[in-house]
């Protein structure tokens, strides 16, 4: 070993035996650097409530069909009002003066249309190929034959009681509800305050702006472009309110497998007297 190379090292060695010494620890002692308690780590979540891995693949239970079945459907058909909405703007475009329009905000329209009709390709892709895996065939975009999804699971929170009895019966023993049952209902509280601001105050606010951007358009008062982006806005809000719901109906299922129960027979807790 070169010298050049010794010095630095016995440098290092008596200043930490230096050390050691003025805290009045042995050299090597654990106490002079404890090492610092790793950090709980939070259980991950459980792969069947991840709503992306769920919408790129749901699983071959036919609950879970159905509703990625209903997640598909129903996104395409946002995008597809989304591209009709488009089609007008274009329509309007071209029926407007030149002076009227701005090139680059027909050429903008022209890329939205585009891109909307990449979006609708994509799902009708996706579920051709979710059905093939299942061994059918749809071309026509229709509902098969048992798989209509039912209508929404109701709003409101479960009766954490009547939880821990259907609990009970299945593993014979009065204790409260197991933390995971919590983490699920509280999972649940948290998705129900989001989906309460995106159905009672986004939504409403984001209709509204596009309205109000329609007619300034009308008036002069407000540009292409800014039909265009609210037209996205709006539309991010009902992905969004899409999203929450599937989301929901995932929480709902792993709570009705954990109580040993079918979701329908989810015990719900009675709604608050209005006033």
């Amino acid at each position: 070993m070169a010298m050049r190379d010794v010095i630095p090292m016995c440098l290092c060695l008596f200043l930490a035996t230096g050390a050691g010494q003025a805290s009045g620890l042995e050299p090597g002692s654990p106490l002079m650097a404890p090492k610092r308690p790793a950090a709980e780590k939070e259980s991950p979540r459980a792969p069947e409530l991840s709503l992306a891995r769920f919408l790129e693949s749901p699983g071959r239970e036919p609950a879970r069909v159905k509703l990625w079945l209903r997640h598909n459907t129903e996104a395409r058909g946002l995008e597809e009002g989304a591209r009709e909405f488009l089609e007008r703007l274009i329509q309007l475009s071209a029926d407007s003066p030149r002076e009227a329009i701005f090139e680059h905000e027909r050429v903008t329209l022209d890329a939205e249309a585009l891109a909307t009709d990449d979006e609708i390709l994509a799902l009708a892709d996706a579920r051709a190929a979710l059905l093939a895996r299942q061994g059918k065939l749809d071309p026509d975009f229709q509902v098969l034959t048992g798989e209509l999804p039912p209508p929404w699971n109701p709003d409101g929170a479960l009766d954490r009681e009547a939880l821990a009895g259907l609990v009970f019966a299945r593993t014979g023993r009065a204790a409260p509800l197991p933390p995971e049952v919590d983490r699920l209902l509280a999972d649940l509280a948290a998705l129900d305050r989001r989906l309460g601001m995106v159905e009672d105050k986004l939504l409403p606010v984001a209709e509204e702006a596009l309205g109000a951007a329609v007619l300034g358009l009308g008036s002069g008062e407000a540009s292409m472009m800014e039909v265009v982006h609210r037209l996205h806005f709006l539309k991010h809000q009902q992905r969004r309110r899409l999203d929450l719901r599937v989301q929901r109906e995932l929480l709902l299922m792993e709570v009705a497998r954990r109580a040993g129960c079918a979701v329908e027979a989810l015990p719900w807790a009675p709604a608050p007297e209005a006033g």
